[in-house]
Formats: C-alpha cells, structure tokens, sequence
C-alpha cells in the first residue's frame, strides 16, 4: 500500500506513518506539508493507494484543502480520500463529502480507529478489482493476510521481502490480469526520474527465487519489456 499523507503536524504525521510502516503491506508512506507540495506530487497522484489531507494547513485559505479533493476527482481518480480536522461541525462534514471525500475523521482521533478505517478503505478499494473479506485476500492456495501481513500458500508461510511482498501483492489483486512493467516500477518507485534506473526484472527474480520450493514460481509470467501476470495452477 502506498499512502500519500498532507499534514502539517509533523509529530501526528511522523505517528500515523509509524503506525502504517509496522502493520500493513506498505511500500511507501509520503508526507508532504504543504498545498504546493500537493500540487509538486500531483503527477504521480496515482500511484497511491490512499490520501489523507488536514483540513487547515498553515499555506492554505479555507478553500484549498477543498482544492486537493477537487483537483484529484476532475482527473477522476477513484483513491479513498479521507479527511483529518479538528473541526468537527455539520456544516464542515458536509461540505468535505460534497467536494467527494471518502470519509471525515475529526482530531483528537485513536490512531487505532484511523487505522482501522484506513484498512477498509484500502480493502475496499481493492474489492473493486478482486473479492475479499475483511482480513484476506486470496487467489487459488496463495492468501495475504492483512493482520500480520504475511503471505501463504495453502498453510504454508512464505518469507519474502517486502518488496517481494508489494510485488506479490500486486499480482495477487489483479490475477490471470496482465500488469504492464511501467506501471509496477511507478508503484515500487514513483519517482519518474529514476525508474528507468530501476530493474524490475532482479525485484521480479529474487520473489520467483523466494517462491521455487512451493513449486509455484513458474506461475508469475512475463513478456519481457512489456508486463506480467499471475497465472493459475
């Protein structure tokens, strides 16, 4: 999961990354402090998974944080976007969910409730693409489990790395679907400037290496320069 997080407090950030990097099946988490650092990140806006934005950033009027929401839905992107105020009045509420902001959470909040409801926004985000329940997500024996984010084949626990782990992952959501190579580089590494530095084709070997004693290597196909694909059985 990659989470773009637009936050001005720097100690509320820095904990709700601490909590995201632990747990989940992250591969990036990105904070940036201000709306022209949006608007810098706004190219590569896709390649995130979820978006949290404060409402009152210190570089904003009242309308920008309302900016963010827009500018990111007139490119109809469907990211989960999810609202952090302390503001916690109707009329506020209202107007986050008119601008279509996925949800509101108001400060002072658990960051075991954000938590929690980050997870199902990612979750169901990725129901779009495959059926899952709320902690599994499952292809043939291959399963990820969101609890302890760890994958398995029938019972038995696969160590990888983690991006071993992200790749797998993005595989799994989208099986027996081609995923061009371009895409999978924007999505381990985002920057643009970079990724034709990157070879995916080591990450994608060392997860086949990682996989050859469950004999299930061979089912993560690609056609070289072009995409890749996890086949069934």
């Amino acid at each position: 999961m990659n989470i773009l997080i637009i936050e001005d407090d720097i100690y509320l950030a820095a904990n709700i990354k601490k909590v995201f990097k632990k747990r989940v099946i992250t591969n990036r988490i990105t904070i940036l402090w201000s709306y022209e650092c949006f608007i810098k990140e706004l190219p590569i806006i896709t390649s995130y998974d979820i978006i949290l934005v404060d409402i009152k950033l210190k570089d904003l009027h009242h309308q920008n944080w309302i900016d963010i929401i827009q500018i990111i839905r007139r490119k109809h992107i469907k990211i989960p976007i999810v609202v952090i105020s302390w503001f916690n009045d109707i009329q506020m509420i209202e107007e986050a969910f008119s601008t279509w902001a996925s949800d509101y959470i108001a400060k002072p909040f658990r960051l075991k409730e954000l938590e929690i409801r980050i997870m199902k926004w990612f979750q169901s985000y990725c129901m779009n693409i495959i059926f899952t329940n709320s902690q599994v997500i499952k292809y043939k024996k291959l399963s990820y489990q969101f609890d302890n984010n760890d994958f398995y084949y029938g019972k038995i626990k696969i160590n990888l790395t983690k991006k071993s782990k992200f790749i797998l992952f993005q595989l799994l959501i989208q099986p027996e679907k081609l995923i061009t190579e371009y895409i999978l580089k924007e999505r381990l590494w985002w920057d643009r400037e970079i990724i034709k530095e990157r070879n995916l084709r080591v990450n994608i070997l060392r997860l086949k290496q990682s996989l050859e004693y469950l004999w299930i290597a061979d089912r993560i196909q690609n056609k070289r320069g072009e995409w890749y694909i996890l086949k069934k059985d």
